[in-house]
């Protein structure tokens, strides 16, 4: 990311009203300013205020990673201010205004140590071109002595080489083109004395101008309402401007006409436009082939919109900044993938090196920048208010945050994905999940949510969960994350994940691995770790077990013994009582209840070979956990049964509530 710099917004009183992160103190830089910036938000999140706000400014410094000055500079500065004595201290002082020192340094690195006092992350500094920047930094009692030549583009400090030559870049004599929401490319008429009659003036122009005073902002305003007079003088304008106009309308015939040679073309009757009438005025597209000409507005109403966006862009002069306004207006969804791809690949487009500032409610900007480098993405969302003044928070966000869609109101199933996945060990802890959570809705008189739509489940195997991981901020440049594990978060992008501890001391390998699970834990990544219970099936009490241990008995005792077994299992479950062996394997606990049960005719009632038996004293886990946990699910035992144990009934509920929220 080469051209990316945090903005420094020197009239930041115009944007006291946004806040970036959680900081009290307003904004003062836009962070990440990249080539193409995307900014997203729902409706009344200051979204649009705030670039009319930007398009204001004529001039711009650009600093190359704030927060490198905030931490490696004042590191680097503490390591000198201990070694130089010479060094005035009142320079060096780090208070709680986050004042930053830097030290330029000149030919004689251990000679010269300049300092330049940058407060409040430079956003006092409001000059107007380089040389009065470094008349600030004279004036700030800088040792510039063997400084002769010094030019503030060229930035070292020594030691560090981040700090190049495009450290600090300066914006300056450049055009800037707004494109409002308020735009179309239709020609606007006027009904009056029994005829129609077209509009000259631009009227969406004017009324913009009415509510946000664009006339007093040096900025090309561009509604579509002359979009004929445009081009009637683009085709009779000087060639480097006709070239522009050629490049837009290769795009548009590669792009909507199979390749065919096209003209647009501004049409007019001459004498009828001598006469006053202007009806006739009209932009249509000659092509190649056919006979009959088509006029703009018989086209669809995307290629009207997208030629609107286009046309501009290709006939923007070098280095300018673009605003766009929601630019899917209009455009189907392959639309807006031609446009994000022709502003981010088409190399003319690329080569005049634009500045996009683009305010959007469309989740199809999101995944179209994924990987491309030159893309920066800002979530925009309402502050309390404070005082009746509406207030916003700014943030920069990475490609593929879920928070982005959840501003948009966009869910997984739009796409016909499960919106969230439950990730558990394997089979029986889905039919458990699936017994709890139906009996849980049953008792707030809730439909049960609609598996693989609003939620799916998803077995990692145990161990294999160390294979994943979970932390959203992991970047593709991690090459040994990227080589040996899976970014589960890219595989469903809210995930509960339900792990047991297998009574495993959190001190332990596979303790301190759960602890990190815990530890990775977001909006979107809910991890759950049920330490007080070595597996799942601890959960089931002795009131779930009276139902259930008769399908585990002998099935020959069963057919002529059936109420006398009944009887034996409550009265077992009478003396042992589950808790006792939440972090014992259950086998532990049934092999308690068989000798409590005893035999009939010599037979044991409850069969030995339902859990595993280690030897004469030690026993291990149920074999058939499947078997185990389908007898649970098709019991329907009721909520008043299972909210007993509290930790079902926490357990039900976070998940519940986890596939409930709203996206």
């Amino acid at each position: 990311m080469e051209n990316v710099h945090d903005l420094i917004l020197n009239e930041s009183e115009k944007f006291k009203d946004y806040f970036l992160n959680d900081e009290e103190k307003s904004i003062s830089f836009f962070p990440k300013f990249n080539s193409i910036n995307i900014i997203v938000g729902a409706n009344n999140s200051g979204k649009s205020r705030f670039i009319r706000q930007l398009m204001s400014n004529n001039y711009f410094v650009g600093v190359k990673d704030l927060l490198f000055l905030e931490t490696e500079i004042r590191a680097y500065n503490y390591r000198i201010s201990n070694t130089n004595s010479i060094i005035d201290e009142k320079y060096n002082t780090y208070d709680e205004n986050s004042k930053r020192t830097i030290y330029i340094s000149g030919d004689n690195v251990d000679d010269q140590k300049a300092k330049v006092l940058l407060e409040n992350r430079l956003t006092e500094l409001n000059f107007n071109d380089i040389e009065d920047l470094v008349k600030i930094i004279k004036q700030n009692k800088a040792n510039l002595e063997n400084l002769r030549s010094f030019d503030v583009t060229n930035i070292f400090i020594s030691g560090y080489s981040k700090i190049n030559n495009d450290f600090i870049k300066i914006f300056k004599n450049f055009k800037k083109y707004y494109i409002p929401t308020l735009r179309t490319a239709h020609s606007l008429f006027n009904f009056d004395l029994d005829k129609y009659s077209k509009i000259e003036s631009d009227i969406y122009l004017e009324t913009l101008d009415n509510y946000y005073g664009l006339k007093n902002i040096n900025i090309d305003v561009f509604t579509g309402v002359h979009l004929y007079k445009e081009i009637l003088n683009t085709r009779n304008s000087k060639r480097e401007i006709r070239s522009k106009f050629d490049k837009f309308e290769e795009f548009i015939r590669i792009n909507f006409f199979d390749g065919k040679k096209i003209d647009i073309v501004a049409e007019f009757d001459k004498d009828e436009s001598l006469k006053g009438n202007n009806n006739l005025e009209i932009i249509s597209v000659h092509i190649e082939g056919e006979k009959e000409t088509r006029k703009l507005y018989e086209l669809g109403d995307g290629i009207q919109a997208i030629i609107i966006l286009m046309y501009k862009i290709f006939m923007a002069e070098p280095d300018s900044f673009v605003f766009i306004d929601e630019p899917e207006l209009n455009l189907h969804p392959g639309m807006q993938r031609l446009f994000l791809e022709q502003i981010t690949t088409n190399k003319d487009l690329k080569s005049k090196k634009l500045n996009y500032i683009i305010t959007t409610h469309s989740n199809h900007f999101l995944d179209l920048t994924i990987e491309k480098d030159n893309v920066s993405i800002y979530s925009f969302s309402p502050k309390n208010d404070k005082g009746g003044e509406k207030q916003f928070v700014i943030k920069n966000v990475n490609r593929g945050d879920n928070k982005l869609l959840k501003d948009l109101g966009v869910n997984n199933s739009s796409v016909f994905m499960a919106n969230c996945s439950i990730w558990v060990e394997g089979i029986s802890d889905r039919n458990y999940i699936k017994a709890f959570l139906k009996s849980y809705c049953n008792s707030i008189k809730k439909s049960y949510p609609k598996e693989d739509i609003d939620f799916a489940f998803f077995e990692y195997a145990g161990s294999n969960i160390d294979h994943y991981i979970f932390d959203d901020k992991v970047e593709k440049e991690d090459v040994d994350i990227v080589l040996n594990d899976i970014k589960a978060l890219a595989i469903s992008n809210r995930i509960f994940l339900l792990a047991d501890s297998d009574a495993s001391k959190q001190s332990s390998k596979k303790g301190i691995r759960l602890k990190e699970l815990e530890d990775a834990k977001t909006d979107n990544f809910i991890p759950k770790v049920v330490w007080n219970i070595r597996e799942i099936e601890n959960l089931l009490t002795n009131e779930m077990w009276k139902g259930i241990l008769i399908d585990l008995c002998n099935k020959t005792l069963i057919k002529s013994h059936e109420t006398d077994i009944l009887l034996k299992i409550n009265e077992a479950l009478s003396e042992v009582n589950y808790s006792d062996f939440e972090k014992k394997y259950v086998g532990e606990f049934l092999e308690e209840l068989r000798k409590k049960m005893g035999n009939i005719s010599k037979k044991s009632i409850l069969n030995q070979s339902n859990y595993e038996v280690k030897s004469n004293d030690s026993f291990g886990t149920i074999i058939n956990k499947r078997e185990l946990s389908e007898l649970v699910f098709n019991k329907n035992f009721s909520w008043e049964v299972l909210s007993k144990n509290k930790e079902i009934e926490n357990l039900t509920i976070e998940i519940y509530d986890f596939i409930t929220q709203k996206t």
